[in-house]
């Protein structure tokens, strides 16, 4: 056949001409060529099939395989992704880009090729992360250059089967692990012993919690950052996408501060009801915690790596600078919770000194009346009744302020600490980049993950030893020991994903769903290992009973750490999944048509209503069952033995 006619008539195809019998033979010629390989990038026809690879982090969704589709744009065919919604097109700048259904042909787009007028996708020079565009030039960060679009008979393209193959291992991985987790959360949760049960619970319960936080926030903060502030008015504020880090300061900063006023508005409409304030004193720490580790990590990383410039001089080098920057850092954050606990406090004295006139639920009445008599001023020996309702919801905020306060010291300081080797501050989902490994890098860091954690928990026994010795601390104390143990899980948790991340670098989704089991399967094995110890070391003569976090307390020291251990590998666990559970979400929003044409609201709302959906079973179920004390943990065992034994005699 002749390739100036397979031209014509692929030209002839592209802009929309009805080409003849005789054209339509020589466009599938064109395209076979082009699939088999031939001329040069210029003369060369669209493949019926390319293939794209190498693309990273929240671009990655342009890996795969593209099939030549019926659509024409600009002049040039467009190539479908299997199993999706999403386009490679030729845009209105001649540039090739990666569109969802809804943009074919025009600027928007998720990634963009530097080299215009390409004929093809194939060699179109390297890629990258689309920002703004004008008529001139395209602007944007570099995604990688390892980013490849490849014909189908290239090489180096990924075999489909690997590709089938990896999704089975995903699939695998999940089913076993999770019936491997399920069938140890059930021997924990039905066990014998009172403290192991007690543990489990409470274990559960952090972990659902946290969940249920992580989910919130990452449907607020997506929807936020992605559609409301940068969409154009009226359906947002037009600022410019992505948003800048100042914008990102102030407006995390802003949530993070509504959580703490809500913390105290709530528990003073909910002061009559013991069990909406559990509610508050659990989800409401969980929430706050998360949004403060959110605000401040943006902050930590804006501060070493933008304002620490501000410190050089002959005093300190750059590194100096940077490692003063993220302690100090770690400093604003604990005088921030500081400045909000007094403002609590304040506020209850003042603004909420008061009962609700309309309390939640409407009705609730107080649970305590003191009646305090006093001399009165009519007449000599006169008395006056004087009735005040006396509600402890303060002591609640006070334990959910804490609480909060711990998770996110405690992710500051494993910031700063791990800053001081790696040089990295990674997100709260990310995780630190492996190295080259020929001057042995990640050997030094795994010992330095190694020392870190001995030392912390070094210092975690010591100020476990002071409390013993000092009638508990009192709550700084306390704030203490949590701080230290909630550096050391989220240091372990860093060290656990960096491990199985090199370990399965090539299947992303099977090394999030490997961390996760692999984190659980940790916080199962120390909860067991910590009540052998603290078995051995209390003799468990007596069975402590739960009560309130306040002076009279009279549950144990070495107890209370446990609450606190049990709250850190909570988070943790709950950590691992979310990330899980987001892939899965972006999994299903991909795949269905219209959410992928609405993915960022579509990826929200499933996210918030996973989250509400797990709010009511927690509160109903876990959250009582942590609570309760270690005498109804015996009286309950022992009811199930007595059923257990009736079952085996199949008595009725």
């Amino acid at each position: 056949s002749s390739r100036p006619q397979a031209r014509s008539a692929c030209s002839s195809a592209r802009h929309g001409n009805s080409p003849s019998r005789t054209d339509e033979a020589m466009l599938r010629a064109c395209l076979v060529a082009g699939a088999l390989g031939g001329a040069g990038a210029d003369d060369a026809p669209q493949p019926t099939t390319v293939y794209v690879s190498g693309a990273l982090a929240s671009v990655a969704i342009a890996n795969g395989r593209y099939d030549l589709g019926s659509e024409f744009h600009n002049g040039k065919n467009c190539f479908k992704k299997e199993h999706t919604m999403l386009w490679l097109c030729m845009d209105e700048h001649n540039l090739w880009n990666f569109q969802p259904q809804g943009f074919l042909g025009k600027s928007q787009g998720i990634m963009v090729s530097t080299q215009k007028h390409s004929d093809s996708p194939v060699g179109a020079g390297p890629w990258r992360v689309w920002q703004e565009k004008t008529d001139a030039e395209t602007t944007g960060s570099w995604v990688s250059t390892h980013v490849l679009v490849q014909a189908a008979q290239d090489s180096a393209v990924p075999d489909l089967s690997s590709r089938e193959m990896k999704l089975r291992q995903t699939v695998a991985g999940m089913l076993f692990g999770a019936l491997l987790l399920a069938m140890l959360m059930l021997s924990l949760l039905k066990s014998t012993d009172v403290q192991i049960r007690s543990y489990a619970y409470k274990l559960l319960s952090s972990w659902i919690a946290f969940l249920i936080a992580f989910l919130l926030m990452e449907g607020t903060w997506t929807i936020l950052t992605q559609q409301i502030l940068p969409a154009p008015p009226p359906r947002g504020f037009g600022f410019e996408f992505p948003l800048k880090p100042g914008i990102k300061i102030v407006l995390s900063f802003v949530l993070f501060s509504l959580c703490q006023f809500f913390l105290n508005f709530f528990g003073w409409k909910c002061q009559w009801r013991p069990a909406r304030l559990m509610v508050l004193k659990t989800l409401g720490a969980c929430i706050t915690g998360v949004w403060g580790i959110c605000t401040f990590s943006i902050i930590m990383h804006e501060a070493v790596f933008e304002a620490s410039i501000q410190f050089e001089g002959p005093l300190m080098s750059r590194a100096q600078t940077r490692n003063f920057t993220c302690f100090g850092v770690v400093l604003f954050a604990w005088c921030t919770f500081a400045v909000y606990r007094w403002s609590s406090m304040g506020a209850r004295h003042e603004l909420f000194h008061n009962p609700p006139k309309y309390p939640w639920p409407a009705g609730s009445a107080p649970p305590a009346i003191v009646t305090v008599s006093r001399e009165g001023c009519l007449a000599i020996g006169s008395s006056v009744t004087h009735t005040e309702h006396k509600s402890d919801w303060g002591d609640y905020i006070d334990a959910a302020e804490d609480e909060s306060c711990q998770a996110t010291m405690g992710f500051l300081i494993a910031q700063a600490i791990m800053y001081c080797k790696t040089e990295e501050l990674p997100g709260y989902k990310g995780h630190y980049t492996h190295r080259n490994n020929a001057d042995g890098i990640q050997e030094k860091h795994r010992l330095f993950f190694i020392l870190t954690l001995i030392v912390l928990v070094a210092i975690f026994g010591i100020i476990l030893w002071v409390r013993s010795k000092r009638h508990a601390g009192g709550r700084p104390g306390k704030i203490a020991q949590r701080t230290v143990a909630m550096a050391i899980t989220w240091i372990g948790y860093r060290a656990s994903c960096w491990n199985t991340r090199s370990m399965f670098e090539n299947n992303r989704p099977l090394a999030l769903v490997v961390s996760a089991f692999i984190v659980s399967l940790s916080c199962f094995v120390i909860l067991i290992l910590f009540d052998r110890v603290l078995d051995k070391a209390l003799g468990r003569s007596s069975t402590p009973t739960w009560g309130s976090d306040g002076a009279g307390d009279t549950v144990p020291l070495s107890e209370k750490a446990m609450r606190g251990i049990n709250n850190c590998m909570g988070l943790v666990m709950a950590l691992a999944w979310e990330t899980n559970v987001e892939t899965s979400v972006m999994t299903v929003v991909r795949s269905q048509e219209f959410m992928a044409n609405h993915m960022v609201l579509s990826q929200s709302l499933i996210s918030i209503l996973l989250a509400v959906a797990m709010i009511f079973p927690w509160r109903r179920t876990l959250l009582p069952k942590s609570e309760m004390r270690e005498t109804t943990f015996e009286h309950e065992i022992k009811h199930e033995l007595l059923q257990l034994d009736k079952a085996e005699n199949f008595m009725p």
